[in-house]
């Protein structure tokens, strides 16, 4: 540029000293007008930002044994930082790299179906507030008044039950067509729409079905077409298994360990557009270019500003004082500051994808490691606290006078459950348990203790940190707990959590099968070494062999039911971290769910050789009123651990 100049300058026929002033003139203008550019994409507002990632990035994984990460940041419409750190494959030493090395997004990727809901409904082919049974070859049942809508789908509250079934699979083989999925495994509909929130995978399915249906075009062709293409995602897939295009650069997901972590293969997703998708961090910020510039990315549109604008505002929250969520975008304050994120984990990947939209700056994050479950909300906290720093958490002290907290104390089950299946009873592995001491209230779960102060009334924030629950009654009379966007319990996101009554809580069934257990136990052993003493005397009456022997085949089931359910929750994946039995039940488990059967109808057995006991101890007085109440004793025990079956459908 400066040598054509210079020669204009001399066509000129300049003196020589003007034609070097004016060539160097020129030369200097177009010198700063190059910086300029420089200068709008420099880090300016986020000073220092590579080398802050760099520290936090590269100090996570090395403290949760995570081979790698990649990492996407965008402020004002631009890419500002797209970077990999570490491995994505530790075996063959290929390093991550931030624009080309796919990761497996989890639920971060629910964004994009829900993107892909919005662009219909602007062209005016979905309503959000019609039944969706309107869109659907198949009938979803009109178990309440209200039916669900995409609305209730966006903002997971349609009311489904939550189901593990096939939602991931080892092998190709076990995949499923999206249509069967949905009809084969849809769960029972337990709460009125629009009433509870409870995170659904499902109901995200069913909306990329309708995008399926409406758009009359499989749902990863529209995608790719309709998002994919536009915003130049040229690394990104839903296909599964990825492209042969691609698939030398995924990223391979590895299990726990710090020296020699388990290495994962590909994960399968029945249900694909709740999570199953592949991408670059470079690819995922171009996504959060076109969410924080309303729709647009460099020439291209694909949702128009309003459109957006519906997508960030909030549509729902558990309680009115708690962050809620938006058509998708779940919603959190931090430092003050309103903001939009997503979480996303499949088994060793997990992802963060956070907007502030106030500010225009956004960030993904995301890890092929199991360790990082809690990894990019701590990233984003970092940088929160180091860009955008608000004025510090006061510590909180209980007042004096705190004693109507006891009214919030209780057991409390997550409405994101199993509540028709044999599932059911897991639900007592989540509970969380809410007790009060010293004016604070305490809240157990997850392996935690965390202690919350009351700010007024059912309202509670945590002593020291920027987090809050919240408790309301329903129409019904039953209450619930719901945390924020920013909960202090993975759990609660996107979830709620209603309070049980005392029949179905964690310490009642302990104490029951417990009790069960040791009286039986000490029965049989005292039985045996009775007969032992009394070798060669009379034998006691038919009834009280009768109902001994019952006891005893009962216990002998109820320990091998419990073992057998221990033994399957036990068996834990080392690769993925979680039971076995998430990819399918092995082949114990039909065996285990028979046990119960075997103790109904041993308890009725009971039952009725109690009543002969009774019979012959009046009619005869052969038996001592002591044992006549001891196997009655024996039989309501017995009925009462067949309730306890019954009610958390063990018997269905």
């Amino acid at each position: 540029m400066y040598t054509r100049l210079t020669m204009i300058a001399r066509a000129a026929s300049f003196p020589q000293l003007m034609r070097r002033g004016v060539a160097l003139t020129l030369a200097w203008l177009l010198m700063m007008l190059s910086i300029l550019p420089a200068q709008a994409v420099d880090l300016g507002d986020l000073p220092d930002l590579e080398p802050f990632m760099d520290d936090v990035i590269l100090a996570q994984l090395e403290e949760l044994g995570i081979p790698g990460a990649a990492v996407a940041v965008v402020a004002q419409g631009d890419l500002r930082l797209v970077k990999g750190y570490g491995y994505a494959d530790r075996e063959e030493n290929r390093p991550v790299d931030g624009e080309r090395t796919l990761f497996r997004t989890g639920s971060v990727g629910k964004l994009v179906t829900w993107t892909a809901v919005m662009q219909l409904v602007e062209a005016g082919q979905l309503d959000l507030h019609a039944d969706v049974n309107t869109y659907l070859d198949f009938t979803i049942p009109a178990t309440f008044a209200e039916p669900i809508t995409l609305f209730h789908l966006m903002t997971h509250t349609p009311g489904f039950e939550d189901v593990g079934e096939s939602l991931f699979v080892l092998l190709p083989e076990q995949m499923m067509p999206l249509r069967q999925y949905l009809i084969e495994l849809q769960p029972a509909r337990v709460f009125p729409p629009g009433t509870v929130q409870a995170y659904s995978n499902y109901g995200t399915a069913l909306a990329g079905y309708i995008v399926e249906r409406i758009a009359g075009e499989p749902f990863t062709d529209y995608v790719e077409r309709a998002i994919f293409a536009p915003l130049e995602m040229e690394h990104s897939t839903l296909r599964q298994p990825v492209p042969a295009t691609l698939n030398d650069q995924l990223a391979v997901g590895y299990g726990s360990g710090q020296t020699d972590p388990n290495r994962g293969g590909f994960v399968f997703m029945p249900p694909y557009p709740a999570g199953a998708m592949s991408a670059s961090a470079g690819d995922m910020g171009r996504f959060l270019i076109a969410h924080a510039q309303e729709g647009r990315y460099g020439e291209e549109t694909i949702l128009q500003p309003a459109t957006i604008h519906a997508m960030q505002r909030r549509h729902f929250a558990p309680d009115p004082r708690l962050d809620g969520m938006g058509y998708g975008w779940m919603m959190q304050r931090v430092n003050g500051h309103e903001v939009l994120f997503h979480r996303g984990s499949t088994f060793q990947f997990n992802a963060g994808i956070y907007l502030l939209p106030g500010e225009d700056v956004g960030l993904y994050i995301v890890y092929n490691g199991l360790g990082g479950q809690e990894a990019p909300a701590q990233l984003w906290q970092r940088f929160m606290n180091r860009y955008y720093p608000g004025p510090g958490v006061e510590k909180l002290i209980p007042a004096s006078d705190a004693q109507g907290i006891s009214a919030y104390t209780g057991e409390y089950h997550l409405a994101r459950a199993d509540f028709t299946g044999p599932a059911t009873v897991f639900r007592l592995l989540e509970s969380a348990q809410v007790t009060a001491s010293d004016g604070y209230l305490q809240l157990m779960m997850e392996g935690q203790s965390k202690r919350f102060v009351e700010v007024e009334p059912g309202l509670f924030r945590h002593e020291d940190e920027e987090s809050y629950l919240a408790f309301h009654t329903d129409g019904n009379g039953t209450q619930w707990l719901s945390m924020d966007g920013q909960p202090a319990f993975l759990n609660f996101t996107a979830n709620s959590a209603f309070q049980v009554p005392w029949y179905a809580t964690l310490s009642v069934s302990a104490l029951l099968l417990l009790l069960t257990l040791l009286i039986f136990i000490a029965s049989a052993l005292g039985w045996t070494i009775s007969a032992l003493r009394r070798r060669g005397e009379a034998r006691s009456p038919l009834s009280v062999r009768l109902s001994r022997w019952l006891a005893a085949g009962f216990v002998l089931l109820l320990i091998l039911f419990l073992g057998g359910l221990a033994s399957i929750v036990g068996d834990i994946d080392p690769i993925y971290g979680v039971p076995r039995i998430f990819f399918g039940a092995p082949t114990n488990v039909d065996i285990v769910l028979l046990l119960p059967w075997g103790m109904a109808a041993l308890a009725v057995g009971l039952l009725v050789a109690t009543i002969l006991i009774w019979r012959d101890g009046i009619r005869r007085n052969a038996i001592a009123l002591w044992s006549r109440i001891h196997h009655s004793l024996l039989a309501i025990l017995a009925v009462a651990v067949v309730g306890w079956l019954a009610y958390w459908n063990l018997l269905a």
